[in-house]
């Protein structure tokens, strides 16, 4: 009796244990998904140009990266009406055993009107 108690225990603590594990990964992809993307969308509109439309692309053999570039509504006022806002949206997307995941992070950046 005492040994099916220590297996039926065991079990259970074995299980614990994995999911934990399980959700540790998950964790780590969303903080690795996140940083990414963070770092993608300081690049848009510094080291990227800020162009209308979507461009895509790997960062590794693990993450994707899609960014889109729109127009925001009606553009703040300036005084010449030379600058436009736009939403500027970065995905990265990964694939995990029971699908795809995936981060979004957006923004509003402004530009010259072209």
């Amino acid at each position: 009796m005492a040994f099916a108690i220590l297996a039926l225990a065991l079990g259970v603590l074995l299980h614990v244990f994995s999911t934990g594990l399980d959700n540790a990964r998950v964790s780590e992809a969303y903080t690795m998904a996140t940083l990414l993307a963070e770092s993608k969308l300081a690049a848009v509109g510094i080291e990227e140009p800020l162009a209308e439309g979507e461009t895509a692309g790997r960062f590794d053999d693990r993450f994707r990266w899609r960014v889109a570039v729109r127009p925001h509504g009606e553009s703040p006022p300036d005084e010449d009406g030379s600058v436009r806002a736009y939403n500027v949206i970065v995905t990265v997307f990964w694939d995990k055993r029971d699908g795809e995941r995936s981060v979004s992070l957006s923004t509003l950046r402004l530009a010259p009107r072209r």
